[in-house]
């Protein structure tokens, strides 16, 4: 059984969820293969309805490898986030894939210190994913929390 975990952005309008498939030993190190989704909504862009949110990305990757050492990291730097709110960035890679999981102020979304960007970046051979928008302290928490119950069940 898996345990889904869930990072929503601060306005409702974009979602990471995701989900432990199973524990494994690679290489002889001890990783987790996680399925990431990231969707996200907004106004009509066909200028149709100016108030009308609708689905705008959907991006799903099934098969992401993560050394179990640099997973605990993410969870150490979510905590210390909720004690200090200082900027952090965690490389989550494996073999050719690479995954990083940024919470940051960045000009070019907006934000504060109490409204940070999330972004998430992705890139293998075959393509190149960067998925960005705003959280704060109660997503955070409830991101960490997910994380650590998913870790924690047995696959």
């Amino acid at each position: 059984m898996s345990v889904t975990f869930r990072l929503p952005s601060n306005a409702g309008y974009n979602t990471l969820e995701g989900s432990i498939r199973r524990s494994m030993v690679l290489d002889g190190e001890p990783c987790l293969l996680l399925e990431l989704r990231s969707t996200g909504t907004m106004f009509r862009r066909d200028a149709s309805s100016l108030n009308e949110v609708v689905d705008d990305f959907d991006i799903r990757l099934s098969q992401v490898v993560v050394p179990r050492e640099r997973f605990d990291a993410l969870l150490r730097a979510l905590r210390q986030w909720q004690t200090d709110q200082e900027e952090f960035s965690v490389d989550l890679d494996w073999r050719d894939a690479t995954l990083t999981l940024e919470v940051a102020h960045r000009p070019d979304v907006g934000g504060d210190r109490w409204k940070p960007a999330f972004t998430l970046y992705y890139s293998c051979a075959q393509n190149r994913i960067e998925v960005t928008f705003l959280v704060d302290a109660s997503c955070l928490l409830e991101w960490s929390e997910g994380l650590e119950q998913a870790v924690a069940v047995p696959n």
